[in-house]
């Protein structure tokens, strides 16, 4: 089907996460975002407070890019104490895909039962270019059995984003329990209609004009 602006907005997460992110670039994210009714704006934890100020959707992410922090928990109180309503949370696929697949529930059990006592929503960041398609599906099944609310492709810091083959999996892995997001190299609007086509309700991109028809 064809997109209007509005819906390509209302599915988006407009990601503002460069290392180099200043407070002009939020200002003008969330300027974007208030003008055109972009779902969520995707910010670094230092910058929550700040975007929260602006604009009233303010997603953040846990334990970027690579999933391998000590603190997520922490990380996600801090997030939600300072305005975040949406935590993106990278799992440690590291440690799952070296056999350690007890680690997604000890990191994510704790950090849904902490967001949905305050009606936050929490995305599970599984990094799919890293996985076999066996271990994508059971990675998504199990973080589907922790009542996260999406499964997300990828943090956009690896090797590889988003793919169809990946989204067909996760999609099928959750059997719409929870939702899928696609986020990683979604740059125009023929990738960003493909995914919204294929079932995901929330896109991940730094770009918005771009992505429009």
């Amino acid at each position: 089907m064809k997109y209007q602006p509005e819906q390509i907005a209302a599915h988006l997460d407009l990601a503002v996460l460069s290392p180099k992110a200043a407070a002009l670039d939020i200002q003008c994210a969330c300027a974007l975002a208030n003008k055109h009714g972009i779902k969520s704006v995707c910010v670094a934890p230092y910058w929550v407070r700040f975007a929260a100020s602006l604009f009233e959707n303010v997603s953040t992410v846990i334990g970027f890019p690579h999933g391998n922090s000590n603190a997520k928990e922490c990380e996600a109180y801090r997030a939600l104490e300072d305005g975040a309503t949406e935590l993106d949370v990278v799992i440690n696929y590291g440690a799952y895909l070296d056999g350690n697949h007890r680690v997604v529930e000890d990191e994510l059990r704790p950090i849904v039962q902490l967001a949905h006592s305050r009606n936050a929503l929490v995305k599970a960041i599984v990094e799919s270019c890293y996985h076999t398609p066996k271990t994508l599906r059971e990675v998504c099944g199990q973080c589907d059995d922790l009542r996260v609310d999406f499964v997300k492709t990828s943090t956009g810091f690896a090797h590889g984003g988003a793919s169809p083959e990946a989204v067909k999996i996760m999609y099928e892995a959750v059997g719409g329990r929870c939702q899928v997001k696609a986020s990683g190299g979604i740059n125009n609007y023929e990738k960003a209609a493909m995914y919204l086509d294929m079932g995901c309700t929330r896109l991940g991109s730094s770009k918005f004009l771009e992505l429009l028809p």
